[in-house]
């Protein structure tokens, strides 16, 4: 069989430029001539005046962006294609930054990244690309750099801070312990017995490590703890995660309770990215303030007949409040309107005339006092039954032992119906399937084709640096393809009009 000829030891005539080699549609131009152009002033300042020159920000910014479109996220690879790829060592203009100046800029240059994402938005708008007639909001759960297991109590985080501060140095010094000796240790005793064995392997693992790296161990822990410690005090935590404090638990997609971090993201009806943000809070409806606002700086202005959808994390009355506010023409999914419970507050009437509930029995709950509901931490105004005690279905109606039924009304309960009357319609539902295709598949985008699985870094800081690359190369991505798809265009275009030319000239 023949086989097409290779020149395995034929050297090159000329020395051949990389540009020449790269297709002249790949992706890593455009992110080039779009790096070039971001303003960097802010760099220069950091590290003007003597010592050792550092590496452009954009040779650094490119490197990352091209590795989140090929799925390559970790530094040491992107320091290593910086070495071997032919596109990366083009965008590096044949630099070989080390791994650890690639993960530090990443880690402490927040602005800068969060600035070019910015830019992707102006830039998509200004070429026509966005349609802002839908807007979607929504956020997922991802994984934080952070072991599960590598979570403390505050009893537990105590007792570690006092052993590692007035202990383990002279535990260390010993040779051998048995384990029976490790039942011994001062405080042990104070934990609850489920606390007893965890802290038995923690002490000798500090101790191996103190033996093995020394008096910078021990800083190291207690600089650790100490950040633990007061990430449990400020937020008044239960537990913590020694390995990224600043992580929650939240339930993941499969219903697996693990340390996570919340991202959000708005998106318009093509895809693009138009606002983006991540949180250590597992509930969204917090987040849509802040949404709104970031769209309304990135965009400038919200078009007036936008309409924007929000799934049922984000139903709350001060969220519809504060959307009415700004005549935002929002859809939020909202649970059905009746209870299949005939005694569900969902029943009840509000008479706003009277400021009265009426019940499913048609007696009258009246207004007692203003109040605050701790759970939900928000104002109340209490209305208590009247004639509870009379009706024969009050069994039903409420287990309180006094047998009178109460009702607690929340703010701006009455926009909350308004939203649910309006999700009702057919329009509305209509709109609302529009969420699906605007947003959720941006976040399947990035767990499969940009491995968004679990973050890399640690801390929400960089978290939310490391998310605001991700949405800057999506969006960069699909202004190439947009572009690709416009060039598509105008070939074909002008192919007909030359077919249409000769037939013309055959014919005459």
């Amino acid at each position: 069989m023949a086989y097409i000829k290779s020149f395995k030891n034929q050297n090159w005539l000329l020395p051949p430029s990389l540009s020449d080699i790269i297709p002249k549609d790949h992706v890593c131009l455009l992110i080039e001539s779009f790096i070039d152009d971001q303003d960097f002033s802010s760099f220069d300042i950091k590290y003007s005046g003597a010592g050792h020159p550092a590496y452009h920000p954009g040779i650094i910014l490119k490197l990352l962006v091209m590795g989140v479109l090929d799925k390559v996220r970790s530094s040491r690879r992107l320091a290593r294609n910086a070495r071997e790829n032919i596109v990366y060592m083009y965008l590096s203009e044949k630099l070989c930054p080390d791994f650890r100046t690639i993960s530090d800029f990443r880690k402490n240059n927040p602005t800068i990244v969060k600035k070019a994402f910015q830019h992707t938005v102006t830039l998509a708008r200004s070429e026509g690309m966005l349609d802002l007639s839908n807007l979607a909001t929504d956020g997922t759960k991802l994984k934080a750099n952070a072991s599960n297991r590598k979570v403390l109590s505050k009893e537990e985080l105590t007792f570690l801070m006092n052993f590692v501060d007035d202990e383990l140095d002279e535990w260390a010094k010993q040779d051998s312990l048995e384990d029976d000796f490790f039942k011994e240790i001062r405080g042990n005793d104070q934990l609850p017995k489920s606390s007893k064995k965890k802290m038995q392997k923690a002490v000798k693992y500090y101790m191996d490590k103190l033996k093995e790296k020394g008096e910078l161990f021990k800083l190291e822990l207690q600089d650790v703890l100490s950040k633990a410690e007061k990430e449990l005090i400020e937020n008044d935590l239960d537990k913590v995660n020694t390995t990224d404090p600043e992580s929650r638990f939240m339930p993941s997609k499969k219903g697996k309770i693990e340390c996570s971090y919340n991202p959000q993201i708005t998106t318009e009806r093509n895809g693009f990215i138009i606002a983006n943000d991540v949180c250590n809070k597992a509930e969204d409806h917090h987040q849509l303030k802040p949404q709104v606002n970031q769209t309304k700086e990135n965009l400038k202005e919200i078009p007036k007949d936008t309409k924007w959808s929000f799934d049922n994390g984000y139903l709350d009355g001060a969220n519809i409040h504060f959307l009415n506010g700004l005549n935002i023409d929002a859809y939020i999914a909202c649970q059905k309107e009746k209870s299949d419970k005939p005694y569900d507050k969902s029943n009840f009437e509000y008479d706003k005339g009277r400021d009265e509930y009426i019940c499913p029995e048609g007696k009258c709950l009246v207004f007692q006092r203003e109040g605050f509901d701790k759970r939900k931490k928000k104002n109340i105004r209490l209305y208590k039954g009247t004639d509870c005690k009379t009706c024969p279905n009050h069994d039903y109606c409420t287990k309180k032992k006094d047998g009178i039924r109460t009702v607690k009304m929340y703010p701006f309960e009455e926009e909350r119906e308004q939203m649910k009357e309006k999700m009702q319609t057919k329009e509305s539902k209509e709109t609302y399937k529009l969420r699906k295709q605007i947003v959720e598949f941006v976040f399947g985008d990035f767990r499969e084709n940009k491995g968004l699985i679990t973050f890399l870094t640690r801390s929400l800081k960089t978290v939310r640096t490391e998310f605001n690359l991700m949405s800057l190369a999506s969006n960069l991505h699909k202004i190439w393809r947009k572009k690709l798809e416009k060039i598509e265009k105008i070939k074909k275009d002008i192919s007909l009009e030359i077919e249409k030319l000769f037939v013309v000239y055959v014919s005459a």
